[in-house]
């Protein structure tokens, strides 16, 4: 039992180690759903045409176009996904809505004459599902949002406070400038009436 989950786990680390470096290799690294351009190289003068191949667990052609006619030919499963441009110097392959199936390495064939020879270079495809965000990664924005408007509220709150006590300041303190004239004038007018009566009586005594 012990020889055999050492053995799962090597096989298991040979697998990640494998993958990794698929991912490390990879050309062209796409999200399910993408498009991707494979450009082929010129084709020879007597190519009649060109093959695109894909290779993954087995061979298999994804197109042959043919240079006379301008026909592409796909299998079933690519139709409306393939569409090719010849500018007389390239060829660019685009593969529309990519699959997971689609992963693998590709690379071009020239058909001359029934013979087809191999383009050297390929490119490697690694085709994956898009990464979900979690939900809490809108918190951070939304928080921030609510920290930058509670400054903002208390800014503006202790600015109407202030002017509101301005005003009330400003409004204020005629009424209570004229409340301190009034009531000196009425002290003085008081006093004034005090000393008139003192003196009247004290006239009337001397007489």
């Amino acid at each position: 039992m012990a020889i055999t989950m050492r053995s799962l786990q090597v096989i298991l680390l040979l697998v990640v180690l494998c993958l990794s470096n698929l991912v490390a290799s990879a050309d062209m690294i796409k999200y399910n759903g993408d498009n991707c351009t494979i450009v082929c190289e010129a084709p020879k003068e007597d190519a009649l045409g060109v093959n695109l191949y894909r290779r993954r667990s087995y061979q298999r052609k994804i197109l042959y176009y043919f240079f006379a006619t301008d026909k592409l030919t796909v299998p079933d499963v690519y139709k409306s996904r393939v569409s090719i441009k010849n500018d007389k110097k390239t060829l660019s392959i685009e593969i529309f809505n990519l699959q997971l199936e689609d992963t693998g390495a590709y690379w071009c064939t020239h058909n001359v004459y029934g013979t087809e020879n191999p383009v050297e270079t390929g490119v490697f495809l690694l085709v994956q599902e898009p990464e979900i965000l979690p939900a809490s990664s809108k918190s951070p924005k939304s928080n921030g949002m609510n920290d930058l408007l509670i400054p903002v509220i208390a800014l503006t709150a202790g600015s109407v406070l202030l002017l509101l006590l301005l005003v009330l300041v400003v409004w204020m303190v005629p009424k209570i400038k004229k409340l301190i004239r009034s009531t000196r004038e009425g002290e003085r007018r008081s006093n004034n009436e005090v000393y008139e009566v003192m003196t009247v009586h004290r006239r009337k005594e001397f007489t």
